[in-house]
């Protein structure tokens, strides 16, 4: 079994050993990326599919509008608050084993949630099936940084990765809609679930022979209590988020707010400790300082987070307003995600010869088609949900030219010691920030509604949820265009080109491997 590691880099000089460039991947490493995408996909599908059965949820197990948010966001909280120790657990132990944990446990937590009898059942099973996310999808960029060590299969690996998160979307929200439609035995919603138990058998079968093993050369130890900082924190700012507005802005969520700026200072300056003392911290120093990393965290986090409150905003104009089906509503999607699938397959050329600036434009066009949306809540029945359908197919164009050059420009500024850290950072601020779009956007366009938009009072008709939905679509125009601001200024930072002092660059080892060859390479 071929294994990726990294190790030290020869000094410059006299009798350094001669390369021949970096490893080009091999149909084993394609035949990989195929099976951990496909774990991708998946855990992408369990995050859309939800939107579209949100309201039979609500109705099935009599839940409340607050514990609707929980069933989405307890998954995208917990996804988040153990995305790093994820990662890490992956650079320490074998990206390729701690993703076959992942998926064994995402597998039997999806089984959990299709059982589930309560609202607060569901929230804890959800809570759990984020969790194992959080061990499953870190490897996936690990691995992609790890193994694909060429910048041209990276490039492609990275497209790769984006048009799966763009099938993702039309499988969680298409056949989300369908499989509601269908009502398969009559089990309704819980179908949503219950399809990732075979997803889930297939890909722990074919990761066996097609995955590459993947670690750092030195194995780092686990920071426990930097573990337990990441696990508190997000639950302490998102939790009151999503609270907050339907409870009045009690004075426990200000505490909660208080709780993580202290507990965010005293992380940092922990994992500052760890670091001085010799041990390995949860978030390497030279990870936080590379050049613009911060940056690229910050358009990362100002993305998902205009996504994901676009998705949960229109699923309720289309169903509580339009009054649609859950298989029509989701029909409307589909422009969206074939518009992020051809947009992720552009971006390899695209990418190649304008590098982030492709994202730039993708943040503009989304603004435009976010800003054309009152031109499609002006219409009325099946002439309205068509017009929407186009304007997210622009959207989600812009959003595929968003997301693969932001990703490739993240990871090339990961180390490669530190690709479970990165990664782990990377996919947490993403579920942060999706988690933080559902909470604020969600309020806010419950704020210009004026009532539950699941349970809309008395007068309210399809002209107040046009109004709301078009004043957040503003808001939403103004995210995107935040989002190409900052690309624009990550484009002006320059990369580092060397690894800081002690670091190891990237290398590869077949072992067992003869001695002469070894010093032949």
């Amino acid at each position: 079994m071929r294994t990726v590691t990294t190790k030290a880099s020869p000094k410059a000089g006299a009798g350094a050993p001669t390369t021949t460039g970096p490893h080009r991947a091999t149909g084993r490493d394609w035949a990989g990326l195929t099976v951990v995408l496909l774990a991708m996909f998946m855990s992408q599908i369990d995050m859309f599919i939800v939107n579209v059965a949100a309201p039979g949820i609500q109705a099935d197990l009599n839940a409340g509008f607050g514990q609707l948010q929980f069933v989405i966001d307890g998954y995208v909280i917990a996804y988040a608050a153990g995305m790093v120790t994820g990662g890490r657990l992956g650079d320490r132990i074998g990206r390729k084993r701690t993703f076959q944990y992942g998926v064994a446990t995402f597998t039997l937590t999806s089984l959990l949630c299709a059982l589930a009898p309560s609202p607060g059942t569901l929230i804890a099973a959800r809570v759990l099936q984020g969790l194992s996310a959080a061990v499953m999808t870190p490897q996936v960029l690990s691995l992609i940084r790890a193994v694909f060590v060429h910048e041209r299969d990276r490039a492609r690996a990275v497209g790769a990765y984006g048009a799966s998160i763009g099938a993702g979307v039309i499988a969680g929200l298409v056949g989300g809609g369908l499989l509601l439609d269908l009502d398969v035995a009559g089990l309704g919603w819980r179908m949503i679930f219950l399809i990732n138990v075979p997803i889930g058998a297939a890909i722990l079968c074919a990761a066996v022979p097609a995955v590459t093993e993947s670690r750092s050369a030195d194995v780092p130890r686990l920071d426990l209590l930097g573990v337990v900082f990441t696990a508190v924190l997000l639950p302490l700012v998102l939790i009151p988020l999503i609270l907050g507005g339907e409870h009045g802005w009690p004075w426990w969520t200000y505490g909660c707010f208080a709780l993580c700026a202290a507990g965010t200072w005293a992380f940092l300056r922990w994992e500052r400790r760890t670091e001085s003392r010799g041990n390995d911290p949860l978030l390497p120093s030279r990870l936080l300082r590379a050049k613009g990393f911060p940056l690229s965290m910050g358009t990362v986090l100002l993305f998902f987070s205009g996504n994901a409150g676009l998705f949960l905003v229109l699923t309720y104009h289309l169903q509580s307003g339009l009054r649609l089906t859950p298989l029509a509503a989701s029909l409307v999607f589909v422009p969206l995600g074939l518009g992020f699938i051809a947009a992720s397959a552009a971006c390899r050329a695209l990418a190649a010869r304008f590098g982030i600036g492709v994202s730039v434009a993708g943040g503009l066009v989304m603004a435009v088609g976010l800003v054309a949306v009152p031109a499609a809540t002006g219409l009325t029945g099946t002439s309205q949900a068509i017009g929407l359908a186009v304007v997210m197919g622009v959207s989600g164009f812009g959003q595929g030219l968003v997301v693969a050059p932001l990703v490739d420009t993240v990871l090339s500024r990961v180390h490669p010691d530190d690709a479970g850290a990165g990664s782990g950072v990377l996919n947490t601020v993403t579920q942060a920030g999706m988690a933080f779009g559902v909470a604020v956007i969600g309020a806010l366009y419950r704020g210009f509604l004026g009532t539950n938009p699941q349970e809309p009072g008395p007068g309210t008709g399809m002209s107040e949820f046009a109004d709301a939905f078009d004043l957040t679509a503003y808001v939403l125009a103004a995210l995107a265009v935040g989002t190409a601001l900052l690309a624009l200024r990550l484009g002006r930072v320059p990369a580092t080109t060397e690894p800081a002092a002690g670091a190891r660059t990237s290398g590869i080892e077949e072992p067992p491997e003869p001695a002469d060859a070894a010093k032949d390479r």
